[in-house]
C-alpha cells in the first residue's frame, strides 16, 4: 500500500507561494547584489571544492532545496561527466528558472518537497542542502534531515552548507549587521546554528566534520559534513 502524502505546513506553503511568485524573479539577481561584498562566485567555487573530493565516478547526488540550481550547475561543472546530478525544489518558479540556465545529459531539475521526497530509499551517494535549512523551523528541519538520510546510501554523504555566525568580535558584529539582522527577524538560522548538530544525530546521521569558510567575510558561512 502508498503511503499518504505528509500534508504542507504553513511554512512550506508561505515558501513556495513567496518564491513562485516574487522571489523567483529576482533571486539571482538579488544575490549578486547581496553577495557582491563576498564575491558570489567564489563563495560557491569555495564550497564546490570542499565537496568534490568526495565524489566518485558514477555518483548520483541531489540538490535539495536547490532554487534556480546555481550552485548545482556549478557542481555539475566540477565532478565527473559520469555523475547523475538532480536538483529539487518545492517552487515551481525556481525550477522554472533552473533549467534554462544549462542543458546537459546527467542534470535534471525537478519540483518537489524535500520532506517527503518521490525518490527510493537509498538512491544517493551524495545529498546537497544549500541556505536553506535555516529557513525551516524545528519539525520541518527534521523531516527534511530524516528525508535526506533516508535517499542516502548506506555510507554516503550529507553536505549541508550553511550560515555561520564567527566568534571574531568584529567580524561578529558585522554579520549581525550585514546578514544575522535580517535573517534573525525572517528566518530560524540562530536556532538552526545552535541545535543543527543534535539534530543530524537525531536522524542517525554521523556529523564528520565543520568547515568554517577561511577567507574573511567567507567566515559567515559553515559547510557540515556528516555520513549516514
Amino acid at each position: 500500500m502508498k503511503e499518504p502524502k505528509k500534508k504542507k505546513t504553513k511554512t512550506q506553503d508561505r515558501y513556495r507561494w513567496v518564491y513562485d511568485a516574487i522571489i523567483s524573479k529576482f533571486y539571482d539577481g538579488s544575490m549578486k547584489i547581496g553577495l557582491s561584498i563576498i564575491g558570489e562566485q567564489k563563495l560557491r567555487k569555495a564550497v564546490i571544492s570542499l565537496i568534490s573530493p568526495y565524489v566518485k565516478h558514477n555518483d548520483s547526488i541531489l540538490d535539495l532545496c536547490c532554487g534556480t540550481g546555481t550552485l548545482t550547475t556549478t557542481l555539475v561543472d566540477s565532478v565527473y561527466s559520469d555523475c547523475e546530478i538532480v536538483g529539487v525544489d518545492l517552487s515551481e518558479g525556481q525550477i522554472f528558472q533552473a533549467v534554462k540556465k544549462k542543458y546537459l545529459p546527467n542534470l535534471e531539475f525537478k519540483i518537489m518537497d524535500a520532506s517527503n521526497l518521490n525518490f527510493a530509499s537509498e538512491s544517493f551517494n551524495i545529498v546537497l542542502i544549500s541556505a536553506a535549512l535555516h529557513e525551516m523551523d524545528k519539525s520541518l528541519r527534521f523531516r527534511v534531515l530524516q528525508e535526506a538520510h533516508r535517499v542516502l546510501r548506506k555510507k554516503g554523504y550529507l553536505f549541508i552548507f550553511e550560515h555561520h555566525e564567527p566568534s571574531e568580535p568584529k567580524l561578529r558584529i558585522f554579520y549581525n549587521f550585514y546578514l544575522g539582522f535580517w535573517e534573525k527577524i525572517l528566518s530560524h538560522s540562530s536556532e538552526m546554528q545552535r541545535n543543527i548538530f543534535n539534530e543530524l544525530k537525531d536522524v542517525k546521521f554521523n556529523p564528520i566534520d565543520q568547515i568554517i569558510l577561511d577567507k574573511k567575510i567567507f567566515k559567515f558561512f559553515q559547510l557540515i559534513i556528516s555520513r549516514k
